[in-house]
């Protein structure tokens, strides 16, 4: 007899990287919600993965470790956020230069 606690196991595992290289958009993002739905999203983090920035930490650092593949992330028109949204990402920067250094294979670019 199978016992259901209720719970979707769907929402626990991390999901497939949908693109390499991946394409951060920040032109898109109207609010700190549009910004970590787009990460989760792209960095194919588990669904109910927290809209902030403890959460992306604790998830994303651990997501290219032991992929065999390099990743390469290009973040596209982060100045063209509000000062005041580009302040709320600074530790989503330092979170990118933690993965950059602990993950050989993931590779960051800024293009504007």
């Amino acid at each position: 007899m199978s016992y259901n606690r209720g719970y979707n196991d769907n929402l626990y595992a991390y999901r497939d990287i949908p693109e390499n290289p991946i394409i951060l958009d920040f032109s898109k993002c109207d609010g700190w919600y549009d910004i970590h739905k787009m990460l989760n999203d792209k960095f194919g983090l588990p669904l109910f993965c927290g809209m902030n920035w403890d959460a992306f930490w604790d998830l994303a650092r651990s997501t290219f470790y032991g992929r065999g593949e390099n990743y390469f992330i290009e973040i596209h028109n982060f100045y063209s956020m509000t000062e005041e949204y580009q302040d709320y990402c600074k530790p989503m920067l330092e979170i990118f230069e933690d993965i950059q250094k602990e993950s050989s294979n993931v590779f960051f670019a800024y293009i504007s």
